[in-house]
């Protein structure tokens, strides 16, 4: 669970962004360029993590991207301690290498690119935290373009 050092040498790539009720999920297209929200997963339901190893499955992931949630100044809070805590629990079940990525105003950014669509406040507050984890891998994937040569 590295955050500077990318141990992801392969594509596609998952990305999620953990909230208390659901968790978005995203993977990369196999080139690396871009990032599509593909499912939201109910936090609660505690086969959580046996269904995203399904979503692997089906994708051919190589590696996670774990949306990080921190401070504006940089800090980390007990949101970031929740999402480590779930990616612990989802190790238990996925054998992958797992990255995080600081994420930001992501949620607000997919607010506003899901609004630029023309989309209902509704059909917003169920896709929102897919798009957000697309925007999370989004960023991941310019910060490392050296995977698109994988």
């Amino acid at each position: 669970m590295a955050e500077s050092a990318c141990p992801l040498d392969a594509l596609p790539l998952l990305a999620l962004d953990i909230g208390t009720k659901r968790i978005g999920v995203a993977v990369s297209d196999r080139l690396g360029i871009g990032a599509r929200g593909i499912a939201c997963l109910a936090r609660r339901d505690r086969n959580w993590p046996k269904k995203l190893q399904e979503i692997i499955d089906e994708y051919g992931v190589r590696g996670i991207v774990v949306g990080l949630p921190r401070n504006m100044d940089g800090s980390e809070g007990t949101q970031a301690a929740d999402v480590r805590a779930a990616v612990r629990d989802l190790q238990v079940f996925v054998d992958l290498p797992v990255v995080f990525q600081d994420e930001r105003l992501t949620t607000w950014q997919a607010k506003e690119r899901l609004y630029a669509q023309g989309l209902s406040a509704r059909k917003v507050a169920d896709r929102v935290d897919q798009t957000a984890a697309a925007i999370i891998l989004e960023d991941f994937l310019q910060l490392h373009p050296e995977l698109r040569q994988s």
